[in-house]
């Protein structure tokens, strides 16, 4: 009995044995040789980005090209709805049907609301071996960060960044080379560069949106050493005397006429790109849009970082990455969104798209790549900060942005535009908590 028993298994050995040099093999082995052949199960990533722009989804494209192929068996599919309601709106439905995508590029505005829906996935697990985490910077790493956790990742950071016409400066006797350096010298520098046709402004001293101006203002309130509101006990704090001041600084500007009326959220309204301001805070893309469209303005447009009063601080928006809460993908969307935070990415993207770099270790290169525009970038990313990661951010600026025309106008003291605000958002704010 014993000699059949190890003949019994002595044949079953060298069957398998066979079998495995016939490349019979089976689990891990077998799925990545059939992955590598190409005969394997495919693994989708979905990917999803606000945005609709030629030039970003090229580059998307050859990020995710390059991803799969590094990846055998993985295929990610690209989809993009334009911003606002429609990437909103297209978010809601995945969500409530349970086919949201795995990882997302969205907005700095949409963390709080989000991932306080339980939406978006907390990044600390999978991140907390990835030795890029470490590189980045610490404001950027903050941003994405809502109740201590970290929901997002920045990535395309979009500061506001001051920018002057020096043709202009020379004209009204002003050194080209020499931006203002306080409130006082940019109030000064606007009367001067000002142009009027009888009443009517013509030339912008300095671009302040006469609506939606809740960003340049936040920028003011921030270099005065305020803050607009607790977002951890909701409590606001633009009525307080430094908010105040910033808003008496920019009323008074307004009411003296040294800007054009215009909105903020409409682009074909912005004064500078148009050539119809001399000094604003506004989006390095600006300082290069303009200089493209008008090849008589190149090296006519001076760029620094923000003005300093009691703190250096400016308004910068940001993208993201986030991750659903909803994949089934977590550990291959983790190492997606680490492919695109890597050093070498980071710096292609900036290459290819300008992007503004995110890494402490790519400092030096990014400055001395461009040094007469990006010192002054990367000083306003290191000072920048975005919108209040409060679920009711959209709410809070339409308040702002309601009381300060009010004030621009003079319906109101800019004292009684922060209070009315601060006792409007207050009334609110029970409804709007958690919503």
């Amino acid at each position: 009995m014993k000699k059949k028993w190890l003949v019994t298994v002595l044949v079953t050995v060298l069957a398998a044995s066979v079998l495995s040099a016939c490349g019979g093999s089976s689990g891990t082995e077998q799925l990545n040789k059939k992955k590598a052949d190409g005969s394997g199960e495919t693994t989708t990533l979905t990917f999803w980005r606000a945005g609709t722009d030629a030039q970003e989804n090229a580059y998307w494209k050859r990020v995710i090209s390059e991803f799969e192929a590094s990846h055998p068996g993985v295929k990610i599919e690209l989809s993009e709805a334009p911003f606002g309601n429609d990437m909103e709106t297209k978010l809601n439905a995945a969500y409530a049907s349970g086919t949201s995508p795995d990882v997302l590029s969205y907005t700095l505005a949409s963390v709080a609301q989000r991932a306080s829906l339980g939406q978006y996935e907390p990044l600390d697990g999978y991140l907390s071996t990835w030795d890029g985490r470490s590189d980045m910077m610490e404001n950027i790493l903050d941003t994405g960060t809502y109740n201590g956790k970290l929901y997002g990742v920045g990535f395309i950071p979009d500061p506001r960044v001051l920018l002057w016409r020096k043709d202009l400066f020379k004209e009204a006797g002003l050194d080209p080379e020499k931006p203002p350096g306080s409130w006082e010298e940019l109030a000064d520098y606007a009367r001067k560069l000002t142009k009027k046709d009888g009443n009517t402004t013509t030339l912008a001293g300095f671009a302040i949106p006469t609506a939606s101006a809740w960003t340049l203002w936040q920028s003011f309130v921030l270099q005065n050493g305020g803050q607009i509101i607790d977002e951890q006990t909701n409590t606001p704090l633009f009525d307080s005397p430094e908010a105040i001041e910033a808003t008496e600084f920019l009323a008074e500007l307004v009411l003296d006429g040294i800007t054009i009326p215009n909105n903020s959220d409409k682009s074909n309204e912005n004064l500078f790109r148009n050539g119809k301001a001399a000094i604003a805070y506004d989006s390095p893309a600006a300082y290069t849009n303009l200089q493209k469209e008008n090849p008589e303005l190149v090296g006519q447009i001076g760029v620094s970082g923000p003005i300093a009063r009691k703190e250096k601080a400016t308004f910068a928006g940001m993208r993201l990455l986030f991750m659903s809460s909803q994949s089934k993908n977590k550990e291959l969307a983790a190492e997606f969104i680490q492919h695109i935070m890597s050093k070498e990415e980071t710096w292609k993207r900036y290459t290819e798209l300008g992007t503004p770099v995110v890494l402490k270790s790519l400092e030096q290169d990014y400055i001395q790549d461009k040094p007469e525009i990006n010192q002054a970038i990367f000083d306003a990313v290191s000072y920048g900060k975005g919108a209040a990661k409060v679920t009711y951010a959209g709410k809070l600026s339409e308040i702002i942005s309601q009381n300060l025309e009010g004030a621009f106008y003079g319906k109101i003291s800019a004292e009684e535009a922060m209070k009315q605000g601060v006792e409007q958002l207050n009334r609110e704010l029970p409804n709007l908590i958690g919503k």
